[in-house]
């Protein structure tokens, strides 16, 4: 029997806003206290767990989970979708993942500023030169003669602790833009000018940062999945249980929310002599 002393107002919103982050149903109601007990506790839980495995703890399920056999990745992103928002954040993620567009390119859209890390290969008077190397690249989109867009640019950095710089041809290559991993692969040719032209004398090969949004919540393939199990071993586990815990918790808060506290009125504990403070 629900508590007439407490005004759930309209249940079935609270009980959406509590679903869709932990505790704002029970702001939008008035139940203050709870709601920061919720909101503080659950995300608490749920982003400790997330933190634990690099922010990578929540991944979407195949869209045909059960028919391929993967009906375990279904269930565990079932008890974390308690949670609400930010699991379901993962859904958008596994469609920009699998878009036509998410592909390697050879455009840009704007100039670009960004570290890199890779390995160098050019040929130049002293002999041929190899190497890892550290730098910026500054890369910006340009349009060749025949209307074709490309991307072209400068790399500067160190080569064994000798500071380099060199032109980019206008067919650098980024990788797919969504993706699990962190960093996004580039290659590209080095040119240098030689009798008013331009030739290429090497290879720049390596990786620049991926922007957040195109990382987190990314499904993983099963090579990057291994690797991340690999390196956090029972830090991955610890964080799977504490995201299925704050899921699985909110689903309580939901339930609480919607029906109000598991109690009925009239069921106080009574004060000496028996009687309720209606009845006194």
């Amino acid at each position: 029997m629900l508590d007439s002393r407490i005004r759930l107002k309209h249940a079935w919103l609270g009980g959406i806003l509590a679903f869709l982050i932990p505790g704002a149903g029970h702001l939008y109601q008035g139940r203050y206290f709870k709601a920061a007990v919720y909101f503080c506790c659950i995300l608490g839980l749920f982003l400790t767990g997330m933190a634990l495995a690099e922010w990578q703890a929540v991944q979407a399920p195949p869209k045909k989970a059960l028919a391929s056999g993967k009906g375990g990745a279904l269930l565990k992103y079932a008890a974390q979708s308690g949670v609400g928002l930010p699991v379901l954040f993962a859904l958008v993620q596994r469609e920009r993942l699998e878009s036509p567009e998410n592909a390697r390119t050879t455009t840009l859209h704007s100039k670009m500023v960004t570290p890199f890390t890779g390995t160098i290969s050019y040929l130049d008077e002293s002999g041929n030169h190899t190497g890892k190397v550290t730098g910026t690249l500054s890369l910006a989109p340009i349009s060749g003669q025949f209307g074709n867009q490309g991307i072209t640019g400068e790399f500067t950095g160190k080569l064994d602790d000798q500071a380099i710089t060199f032109a980019l041809s206008d067919h650098v290559e980024l990788g797919p833009p969504i993706s699990a991993r962190k960093e996004r692969p580039l290659a590209a040719g080095l040119v240098r000018e030689q009798n008013g032209r331009k030739e290429e004398i090497g290879h720049l090969y390596g990786m620049i940062p991926r922007a957040f949004w195109n990382w987190f919540e990314v499904p993983m393939d099963e090579e990057e999945d291994e690797d991340l199990h690999r390196r956090l071993g029972k830090f991955h586990e610890l964080a799977m249980v504490f995201t299925w815990v704050a899921g699985l918790l909110n689903v309580l808060a939901i339930w609480d929310a919607v029906e109000g506290p598991a109690y009925g009125f009239g069921d106080e504990t009574l004060p000496a002599g028996g009687k309720t403070p209606e009845t006194a």
